[in-house]
């Protein structure tokens, strides 16, 4: 993986074009869920963002199944006036993205360090000798604490 490459040093422009950014994500929050319960549509809203240039706008959102979220779409791209893409993300990525401790009082795994998920299973558990009851080897998203595959040479 390479390092991003900086193109020019941030400039007062480029500072009042990322806070106008982050302005309008903060007032796109609201409208999305005032929107989704218009439509009755089951999706949780993670995140929010705007690419620097506002050529785009992004909705990062968690739900259950499929979602059609056409009729939300065209609402979005007649409020914000750009273009609208909608990313349906994991739990796992969802905590990424939330962040927070876990119950070892560090910063989540993967908010920290991690850049990808590995499948984890509660076998992983049981070679270590930990307890195999699943409320102690899930992690904040729900899912088996990403660190039981640290302890295995897989």
């Amino acid at each position: 993986k390479t390092l991003p490459m900086f193109v020019r040093k941030l400039n007062e422009y480029d500072d009042e074009k990322i806070n106008r950014n982050r302005k309008d994500e903060e007032r796109a929050k609201p409208f999305f869920y005032q929107t989704i319960k218009k439509y009755s549509l089951e999706m949780k809203l993670v995140d929010v963002h705007f690419q620097f240039d506002r050529k785009k706008l992004y909705f990062f959102y968690t739900a259950d199944g499929r979602v059609d979220f056409r009729q939300l779409a065209k609402s979005l791209a007649s409020e914000f006036k750009t273009r609208i893409e909608l990313r349906q993300i994991g739990v796992r990525d969802e905590a990424k993205i939330v962040g927070g401790l876990g119950t070892c009082g560090r910063e989540y795994c993967c908010s920290s360090f991690m850049n990808s998920f590995k499948h984890i299973s509660s076998h992983f558990a049981s070679e270590q000798n930990l307890s195999t009851s699943l409320t102690k080897l899930s992690g904040p998203c729900g899912k088996l604490k990403c660190c039981l595959s640290f302890e295995l040479d897989k």
